[in-house]
């Protein structure tokens, strides 16, 4: 997997703006934010594929 290249993208452009906007938000919203974009980097480094 180190020699491909892993992309992680949204489905919808409403969806990626919507996540854009939590980081202006609310604690709990950054809080999201923060535990979404840890997922998406992890996604990235360990993919699983069934």
């Amino acid at each position: 997997m180190k020699d491909k290249e892993i992309k992680v993208s949204f489905a919808e452009i409403k969806l990626k703006s919507d996540f854009g906007s939590l980081v202006a938000g609310k604690y709990q919203d950054k809080q999201l934010h923060k535990f979404i974009s840890r997922a998406i980097d992890d996604l990235r480094i360990n993919p699983v594929i069934f």
